[in-house]
């Protein structure tokens, strides 16, 4: 498997590098948020098998069955089930997920802190430190930002 690159993020004080592929950006501008409509989202996975480092190599797009409103979004949890089964029988790691908001630069905000949060505490044995990326309504990398959650908080990557 290869990949095209769109961007890298870096956590500098992780010492961590995460590639971006074209098809994960593809996925997050396809299905921006506008004003009014409901938020959108899906889950995240990474190859480790690259020589050249890590790779987000899937963005799973929305689901019909998830449920959002303008400001929140629960993923269903059987397409969720569904999809970490089929992308770990490719080798792939699920490590967060995604979701929009409808705003130019996207910010977590406290509901996305507790989700993020929660979503650590069920996956705590496989995912201790979820990413979470959110994708914002602009046109260049700079709406769609991402952060680690580690113990003492979220970190947030910088855009190579």
């Amino acid at each position: 498997m290869s990949y095209d690159l769109a961007w890298e993020w870096r956590w500098k004080t992780l010492d961590v590098e995460l590639k971006v592929s074209t098809e994960v950006v593809d996925i997050f501008f396809s299905h921006q948020q506008k004003l009014k409509e409901d938020e959108k989202g899906g889950q995240l996975f990474i190859d480790t098998s690259m020589s050249d480092g890590l790779w987000l190599a899937v963005a799973t797009p929305p689901h019909n069955a998830d449920l959002s409103g303008p400001t929140w979004l629960e993923l269903d949890a059987n397409r969720c089930k569904q999809e970490a089964i089929e992308y770990q029988n490719q080798g792939l790691v699920l490590v967060g997920y995604w979701h929009t908001h409808a705003e130019l630069t996207p910010n977590l905000s406290p509901q996305d802190i507790k989700s993020f949060r929660e979503f650590s505490r069920k996956n705590i044995s496989s995912l201790p430190n979820p990413l979470a990326v959110i994708v914002g309504n602009g046109s260049n990398g700079d709406t769609i930002r991402a952060w680690s959650l580690q113990e003492n908080g979220f970190i947030q990557a910088t855009l190579n």
